[in-house]
């Protein structure tokens, strides 16, 4: 009797960890949409990476400081980013830079977001739009369609963040870039 009681929770435990292997807080993410990302914005990007390195042992990507072209609200605007992510991931935790005036400052949408791996952005994108998780953020690509991400506003303050899988290799490519350099300083 006790082999089979055994044998029962082992099964109930995996029929659990199979059913559960795709779950995320926010639930079930839409066909091609994969969690790979939090992300903080924070009053300043070096101060919060020690923090998260002395207190969680955090190890990060070299800083990159950018200025896309982005759709707000509808509006055309360049907007100035100064970002990294843990190496640690995923799911990465991504630190922004804070700039008041900016989408990414408390001023702005105070970013607190999740970024989901979109292999369809445009798709993916209009399923959210369509759910009346309207994007109020995207990037600009030629035809002023988002060609790389949009961020849509979520209940509770927190926006979802869909970028394109074209991202994965730029990423994985700065991280091992990053690492190659901490070889080479010790």
């Amino acid at each position: 009797m006790g082999s089979i009681v055994w044998i029962g929770c082992l099964l109930v435990s995996l029929a659990i960890v199979v059913k559960t292997a795709a779950m995320t807080l926010f639930g079930v993410p839409g066909k091609g949409l994969d969690l790979y990302h939090v992300g903080l914005a924070v009053p300043d990007v070096r101060a919060a990476m020690e923090q998260y390195s002395a207190a969680f042992g955090f190890t990060w990507a070299r800083i990159h400081e950018r200025t896309p072209e982005v759709i707000v609200d509808g509006e055309r605007r360049r907007a100035q980013i100064t970002v990294t992510y843990s190496i640690q991931g995923p799911p990465y935790l991504e630190l922004v830079q804070e700039r008041r005036g900016s989408i990414w400052g408390a001023d702005g949408f105070a970013l607190s977001h999740v970024g989901f791996w979109a292999e369809d952005l445009s798709a993916g994108k209009r399923a959210l739009d369509e759910s009346g998780l309207v994007a109020r953020v995207h990037d600009a690509g030629p035809d002023g369609r988002p060609v790389r991400f949009s961020y849509h506003p979520f209940a509770g303050g927190l926006w979802i963040e869909l970028v394109h899988t074209s991202f994965k290799s730029q990423l994985a490519d700065w991280i091992a870039d990053t690492l190659t350099e901490l070889r080479e300083q010790v």
